[in-house]
């Protein structure tokens, strides 16, 4: 920097120290002010001019009428603190905003004294931004303030239209303020921001930002001038005397009073976090576009709108009652309007389309459906259930138990008739695809067996076997739109022991095998009746009963290298499910009492290749078979909501699949005289179902 900048600098400090303006309005500024030195800035002038981005970050001392000019398209920010008279704290000093720029005031203020927000904008981004408690804000129509997310301002604010705006002092020597606009503009970015203070206005008000402003002081509109909710969210907390024109997209809510609102987007009655009551002074107007939210919370408390004068309602009403204390009888006034509510075509001076009534009922929760009474002051609300929130996890459980009783069953039948000990586990992945609106759902299973087989008589065997198996059941849900019933999100963790006996006998060139198992489940049910609404619970128990014949050669068919064994079977199973209850929400059932019967036929064939090993006979093994069931496929529950036992429901399931396609292929080895460890896959497909598994056994016969 030159000598001659450097001693131009300082001289224009010296006259800013000794009390006297700059030689000119748009001269460059000392950078002294800007600096990193801990000592404050004392502005004795009466305004300094800022023409480019500049940051004070450090305290400032004011001196009498103050102002700041920021150039249009500029941002000034003032971290620091700012300090009032050094001399005398309780002299108020005015501080003036000029300039089309945005000065945004960071830090704490000491100043005692009016703010005037003359031209450009100013953002308050601290809750003591504008100095002592009794200070307050004046800005014009035309000027914009934005308030950061998360303060709260106690201070008071007047709005001047641009007829009655304050000018600076003459003596200052600045032009005229001109190009003042008709409203002055609220900003809240983001988040939420509160002014607490009283507020006056004679002129219109424009809210705008995706934030959410606040007014938990009064507020009055000295002519009746509009507050614009352009964008965001308005929040009245105690009450704004004046009108309130929505935009749609926008969001009017509080517990205090409105003396008229005009809604073109959504009207929320009550607080963030609990329901209330907003009132209107005149006239509420709910436009066709408009939207309205009514909350019903755990106690059975409902937000509502009371008008002291006329309401004339219309666009859409949505319901969101929380889970808790609920009756079917239970009643809500959720609209009041004293001086009636205005049905019918609206001819008068501000005329809005619609009959007077809502044009869509809507709830948050789909098992419940909105019913409303209108009458002549009031709209009355009551709920009632639909069939949308009924449990098809029940049937979905019960047609995994049935259709997974194999697995005890092949277990027995493989080693029945073979005079041995055995070890058997399987794991298994099932997919069944949704059908007739039901979403599908994805199971695994798993379980072990063991059990003893010995010889009786001539070509006689008698078994028993026990085991247990686990499975674990969900439906991830669906993003389709679904119709009744049929999109509730489920999870289910089965338990279950086995206990059975087996019997065969070889005659005339046949062996048939007899056998009979009976299993115990416990089964954790989870579900949601709604992906918005809380988890149901219920812990139900079933005993599920299977016997089943088994007839085949006694001899395979050889054909060259290859045995080949043809079998038919058929399987009788009864499931057994006690009635049940659920807790945990308003979607909550009783389900009555179930027992399901089926028959199913298979037939196949078994295909073996044997080769010799050093401990004896090795086997490679093919089964084939397709399976079909007698009966209905169909499963149903017979249910209601434990709080409306008396309309009771018929829900079903997803079906068992009709005809299966069965294959088994696998290796059966000796690993001692005694002892063969077998693996296979084993695989069942059909009726939208596909099923692919391990199994893996230990036998060791008797000595």
């Amino acid at each position: 920097m030159s000598i001659f900048r450097t001693l131009f600098l300082r001289a224009i400090l010296a006259l800013l120290c000794l009390g006297l303006p700059p030689p000119g309005l748009t001269q460059v500024l000392p950078e002294a002010p800007w600096d990193d030195s801990p000592a404050p800035f004392v502005l004795r002038g009466e305004w300094i001019a800022v023409d480019e981005d500049r940051r004070i970050a450090r305290g400032l001392h004011l001196e009498g009428a103050s102002g700041f000019r920021v150039a249009g398209g500029r941002t000034l920010e003032l971290q620091g603190p700012i300090l009032g008279h050094p001399v005398d704290p309780l002299l108020p000093i005015p501080f003036w905003k000029l300039g089309g720029g945005h000065l945004e005031l960071a830090g704490a203020s000491a100043t005692n004294g009016q703010i005037v927000l003359a031209e450009g904008s100013l953002g308050l981004a601290h809750e003591s931004a504008l100095g002592v408690p009794g200070n307050s804000l004046e800005m014009s129509a035309g000027t914009r303030l934005e308030l950061r997310p998360g303060i709260r301002i106690g201070q008071a604010m007047q709005v001047r239209s641009a007829d009655t705006a304050r000018t600076p002092p003459a003596h200052w020597g600045l032009p005229p303020i001109a190009g003042l606009g008709a409203a002055a503009v609220w900003r809240v970015p983001a988040g939420e921001a509160t002014w607490a203070g009283g507020i006056q206005t004679n002129a219109p008000v424009v809210k705008d930002g995706a934030g959410t402003l606040r007014l938990a002081g009064a507020g009055f509109s000295i002519d009746r001038d509009p507050l614009v909710l352009a964008q965001g969210g308005l929040h009245i907390g105690q009450l704004w005397w004046g009108p309130v024109l929505t935009r749609p997209g926008t969001v009017l809510s509080g517990t205090g009073q409105v003396d008229e609102a005009r809604i073109a987007g959504l009207l929320s009655p009550g607080d963030t976090d609990q329901t209330g009551t907003l009132m209107i002074g005149q006239r509420l107007a709910l436009l066709p576009g408009a939207q309205t939210r009514i909350r019903i919370d755990a106690g059975g408390q409902a937000d509502r709108i009371w008008s002291f004068g006329t309401a004339r309602l219309g666009g859409e009403l949505a319901i969101e009652p929380a889970p808790g204390a609920w009756t079917l009888d239970r009643r809500w006034i959720i609209v009041q309007a004293d001086g009636g509510l205005e049905y019918g075509a609206d001819g008068g001076g501000d005329p809005v389309p619609g009959d007077g009534r809502y044009t869509r009922v809507v709830s948050a929760l789909r098992y419940l459906d909105p019913v409303l009474e209108y009458g002549a002051n009031t709209v009355t609300l009551g709920l009632r259930y639909n069939a949308q929130g009924l449990s098809t996890a029940d049937a979905a459980w019960r047609g995994a138990l049935l259709d997974d009783s194999r697995f005890a069953r092949d277990a027995a039948l493989a080693h029945g008739d073979s005079g041995q000990a055995w070890a058997r586990s399987w794991a298994a992945n099932t997919e069944r695809s949704g059908v007739r609106g039901l979403p599908g759902d994805d199971r695994d299973t798993g379980g072990l067996q063991i059990g003893v087989s010995r010889p009786v008589g001539t070509g006689g065997f008698l078994s028993v076997f026990m085991g247990t198996q686990d499975t674990r059941l969900a439906n991830p849900g669906s993003a389709a739109p679904a119709p009744a019933q049929m999109d509730n999100l489920y999870r289910v963790h089965d338990r279950s022991a086995h206990l059975g006996l087996g019997a065969s006998l070889a005659r005339h060139g046949w062996r048939l095998s007899l056998g009979a198992a009976q299993s115990w489940h416990r089964a954790d049910l989870d579900r949601q009746a709604d992906p918005e609404d809380a988890t149901l619970r219920s812990r139900t128990d079933a005993r599920l009963v299977q016997a089943w014949l088994h007839v085949q050669p006694e001899r395979p068919v050889p054909l060259g290298s290859w045995q080949l064994t043809p079998y038919a079977r058929a399987v009788w199973l009864r499931l057994h499910r006690p009635a049940a209850e659920e807790s945990g929400g308003l979607a909550a059932v009783a389900l009555d009492e179930n027992t399901d019967r089926r028959w199913m036929g298979q037939l196949g064939v078994q295909v073996r290749r044997p080769w010799s090993t050093r401990h004896g006979d090795a086997l490679m093994a093919l089964e084939l078979g397709v399976r079909r069931l007698w009966g209905g496929s169909a499963l149903a529950s017979h249910q209601a909501y434990r709080a409306d036992p008396q309309r009771r429901y018929e829900v079903e399931g997803l079906p068992l699949p009709r005809h299966v396609l069965r294959l088994d292929l696998g290796v059966q080895a000796p690993v001692a005289r005694s002892a063969r460890i077998g693996f296979a896959y084993t695989g069942q497909h059909g009726g939208g179902q596909g099923q692919h598994g391990m199994w893996l056994g230990v036998t060791g016969s008797f000595r």
